[in-house]
């Protein structure tokens, strides 16, 4: 499947992977197909049935390849191509919540409620999650995709199984503001062990790195 490269221990991949996505979502790649080659080192082509089918070129990564199957997925879950994109830095995750494995099979309404909590009034729990954490999130016929940074993704992650197992919205904001406060205070610390030069008497204003707010 695949075969050693040159290139310091990177492996080129030969073959290729194969992606059912639903139709719309196959037109939406098909319409952008140019770009996504270009952005992701492979070659992209769509079958009839929908299915799109990921290839790679000559000088394509194992790694590459992995990336360009999961901005495919994103795309199919309703992600955008450039927050898909998102996806080609190394620090940049997707995770999905199935809302099945939450809910009572036979009880359809039991679907419709958890993503009324997930979405909030006229979309308010949904954006403040994405605010809070710094993640990108859509929710879908059955799951919540999310993109983000490792750590903001698995914030918002956590959040959204909280809203399913129905705590209420307050507390849970509560907890991401919590974890931002945290975040940020060792984003302070990596700052003032790594760079001795940021004191005080330089004028630095530690509530601009802190995104404006306090300890």
């Amino acid at each position: 499947m695949a075969s050693s490269g040159s290139g310091g221990g990177e492996y080129l991949i030969k073959g290729k992977i194969t992606v059912n996505v639903d139709k719309n979502k196959a037109k939406y790649i098909e319409k952008h197909k140019d770009l996504l080659e270009k952005e992701l080192n492979v070659k992209i082509s769509i079958d009839p049935t929908g299915a799109v089918i990921i290839e790679p070129k000559e000088n394509t990564t194992l790694e590459q390849i992995m990336k360009a199957k999961e901005v495919i997925e994103a795309i199919n879950y309703g992600f955008d191509i450039n927050t898909a994109l998102e996806l080609k830095k190394s620090n940049y995750v997707l995770m999905v919540v199935d809302l099945r494995d939450y809910i009572d099979k036979n009880k359809i309404n039991h679907l419709i409620r958890i993503k009324g909590r997930i979405i909030g009034e006229e979309g308010k729990a949904r954006k403040t999650i994405e605010e809070l954490s710094g993640a990108k999130i859509v929710i879908s016929d059955k799951a919540v995709a999310i993109i983000g940074e490792y750590e903001n993704a698995k914030a918002a992650r956590e959040a959204i199984e909280m809203l399913i197992l129905g705590r209420q919205h307050a507390t849970v904001y509560r907890r991401l503001q919590s974890w931002r406060r945290e975040m940020r205070r060792r984003k302070l610390e990596e700052l003032i062990s790594g760079q001795s030069m940021f004191r005080e008497d330089l004028g630095i204003d530690w509530r601009d790195v802190l995104g404006g707010e306090e300890f």
